[in-house]
């Protein structure tokens, strides 16, 4: 009898001590909180349920979202550098649960994996690429033992999609090195699987699953009313998070829906306890400069006085010496940002590189060009191409203003899909900046070939990409070449 109740007792204890991972309407309620960005909320609502849930090990799983999120958002090196233990910490938690459940390698990988995205922020590109290569293996490890899991797609489809840009020699050191390799399509069909599930089964990542196919969609597929159509499909939560925000308005601006862009900015909620989100002000700065609106000023502005991060600085610097030119007329102004653009923030994105390399150049922009330019930038494509008619005697003055002449001319009549004029233009850039690595001649070949693709003129598009991929751009050149390599890797597929 007593030995019955001893077993009885043994085995209650460890029921109670079991790990395991379940989405529960508390771990609900913190992952929702966590996309409002009221973090500290969050943390004491996962605090609480490390009480009532002790053996719930996906708290940690989605208590990592608060380091990320404030790292991403926040961008201060001391406190990267004061959360980075967390990692270790919450992976050993994991490690800790049951590892018959598909989310014990989805977890550890989606934690890796944040902390890879982090350190790119601070340009630890190496360690980053060693931690993808280390989720990488536990999403295949868990395909493999749960292939009906479509979780695993999620992150699965963006580094398929990714290594699918790589080509020739790259592709195969990479591949080498990091045992990764995969498609364009292969990561397209793997998240669009994962979207179909959503559709009809309640997946706590619906969000981030719309926003990884929207991205994929723009950026790799090429396929802006697609990537359109899909970021607005799961009804984005835009009066209550920062982030729902940012994503919408990155997506509007991408895709030349600037008026709705700045609806979405200027009415971003504030919530009380919420992490400021001063990146949003830069955004909104950007989209009030392309039409030349005066608040523009004011949004960059606090932006670079308010944000504590590493990036985008040199870029906000750049673009409040635009509105000094093109707005103000004060060249003493212009100048002041410029030497701002040198001296403030890092060069790690490709903004902030490209800003940096025009502040170097000392060079005060044509403004008739540079408001075409902003106009272009904003999809207001008839005032851009009317600017540049009417003022085209003064944009011809020189060898730098002839070759961006043309070059924006080929822009603007492309979105206008007027495709046989704008090749033409392109083609005009071409030849004047011969010989040069302008990216004015490898942005018109990239977007040649991306004309005759869409006319399916196969041979000409491939022709054009492969000529871009030989320029060494002195601007843009990382975001340039992989629109070239995905543009090859389309046609021949």
């Amino acid at each position: 009898m007593l030995t019955g109740f001893f077993f009885i007792f043994l085995l209650s204890g460890n029921l109670s001590a079991q790990k395991y991972f379940s989405i529960t309407p508390g771990i609900k309620y913190a992952y929702k909180t966590i996309t409002y960005l009221q973090l500290d909320k969050a943390q004491r609502i996962l605090d609480s349920l490390k009480i009532e849930e002790p053996g719930n090990m996906l708290i940690y799983h989605i208590e990592n979202y608060i380091d990320f999120y404030r790292i991403f958002i926040n961008e201060d090196v001391k406190e990267f550098e004061s959360l980075k233990d967390n990692k270790v910490y919450r992976i050993d938690k994991i490690e800790s649960g049951d590892k018959d459940s598909p989310y014990y390698r989805f977890s550890k990988a989606e934690i890796i994996l944040q902390w890879a995205i982090a350190r790119l922020k601070f340009g630890e590109n190496a360690k980053a690429a060693f931690e993808v290569r280390s989720a990488f293996k536990a999403l295949k490890k868990n395909q493999k033992k749960f292939p009906k899991f479509v979780a695993n797609y999620k992150s699965l489809s963006v580094i398929h999609a990714l290594t699918g840009t790589l080509t020739g020699l790259n592709k195969a050191i990479f591949t080498t090195i990091t045992g990764i390799d995969g498609t364009i399509k292969q990561g397209a069909t793997e998240i669009n699987k994962l979207i179909e599930y959503t559709k009809n089964n309640d997946f706590l990542f619906k969000d981030e699953s719309y926003t990884i196919a929207s991205f994929i969609a723009f950026h790799l597929e090429n396929n802006k009313e697609k990537a359109w159509k899909l970021i607005n499909e799961p009804n984005l939560d835009i009066n209550n998070s920062p982030l729902a925000c940012f994503v919408l308005a990155n997506m509007a601006q991408k895709t030349g829906k600037n008026e709705f862009a700045i609806r979405i900015l200027e009415n971003r909620p504030n919530n009380p306890g919420q992490l400021p989100f001063y990146y949003l002000d830069y955004m909104l700065g950007k989209s009030l400069l392309y039409k030349s609106n005066r608040l523009a000023y004011y949004y960059l502005r606090r932006f670079v006085d308010n944000f504590n991060g590493i990036n985008y600085i040199k870029d906000a610097y750049l673009k409040l010496a635009w509105y000094e030119l093109i707005v103000n007329n004060d060249e003493r102004a212009y100048w002041q940002n410029i030497a701002k653009c040198i001296s403030e923030g890092e060069s790690i994105v490709d903004e902030d590189k490209t800003a940096k390399k025009v502040a170097f150049k000392s060079i005060k922009p044509n403004p008739i060009l540079l408001k075409a330019r902003l106009l272009y930038d904003g999809s207001y494509f008839e005032d851009s191409y009317s600017v540049l008619i009417k003022n085209k005697k003064l944009c011809l003055n020189s060898y730098t203003d002839k070759l961006e002449f043309n070059y924006r001319m080929g822009r603007i009549l492309q979105a206008l899909k007027k495709y046989n004029e704008a090749i033409k233009y392109f083609d005009n850039a071409v030849k004047i900046g011969e010989g040069t690595n302008s990216h004015f001649v490898c942005n018109s070949l990239l977007q040649t070939g991306v004309i005759y693709e869409k006319l399916l003129k196969l041979d000409e598009a491939k022709k054009n990409y492969k000529k871009c991929l030989n320029i060494d751009s002195d601007e843009y050149k990382n975001s340039i070449h992989q629109k070239a390599k995905a543009g090859l890797i389309r046609i021949n597929s």
